[in-house]
């Protein structure tokens, strides 16, 4: 990290270190996949299960598939922040409590490293895919999302 990063940035960083989780999966480890179903459409996701996963998230990534995604899942429901340092692609982020979508960030610019993205109320899962995919496939707050571990399946 430069040492002249914005405190703002250097906070996020510290709020993400800070995060409990699963322990950090063998280095070159294939991630776990998730079945992801909003309404009658299923995205096949990357699971980040572990505080590592979760930290790199698609960062370093050049193409992320139609019907795919990564999935992000918390033990607690809280105001789980994002942000885009090395991001190469454009997301859509849904943050997701109890089986509803509570809020969508649609077409999330790459690039960005410096603005930190929430949603207005607590979440225990969030999920990127490509951007514009929430509103191609009409999903809006208040959606039913729900999930299963395991080999998901592109619509």
């Amino acid at each position: 990290m430069r040492p002249h990063a914005p405190p703002l940035l250097l906070l996020a960083l510290l709020l993400l270190g800070c995060e409990r989780d699963a322990p950090a999966a063998a280095p070159g480890a294939a991630a776990p996949r998730a079945r992801v179903t909003i309404g009658v459409h299923v995205i096949d996701a990357e699971l980040a299960d572990t505080a590592e996963r979760k930290q790199r998230g698609l960062s370093g990534r050049t193409y992320l598939a139609d019907g795919e995604g990564m999935l992000f899942p918390y033990d607690e429901p809280g105001l789980h922040a994002f942000w885009m340092p090395d991001m190469h692609i454009d997301i859509d982020i849904l943050w997701i409590r109890a089986g509803r979508i509570v809020h969508i960030e649609g077409r999330v610019p790459h690039g960005d490293a410096v603005t930190i993205y929430r949603p207005r109320e607590p979440a225990d899962l969030v999920l990127e895919v490509p951007a514009g995919t929430a509103e191609r496939r009409g999903w809006r707050v208040g959606d039913a999302a729900s999930w299963t571990p395991g080999p998901g399946r592109r619509d």
